[in-house]
């Protein structure tokens, strides 16, 4: 039973990672680049 709490978490930890935290980096990573880049 400890060890599907384990894995439970992991894959709900992996999920809302890949969802929500990679595309607001990726966002954020980008949008800096093209304010760089419009202002020299």
């Amino acid at each position: 039973r400890p060890l599907a709490i384990v894995v439970i978490g992991g894959l709900v930890t992996a999920t809302l990672l890949t969802l929500i935290v990679l595309p607001v980096l990726y966002v954020l990573w980008f949008s800096g680049r093209r304010l760089k880049v419009e202002t020299g």
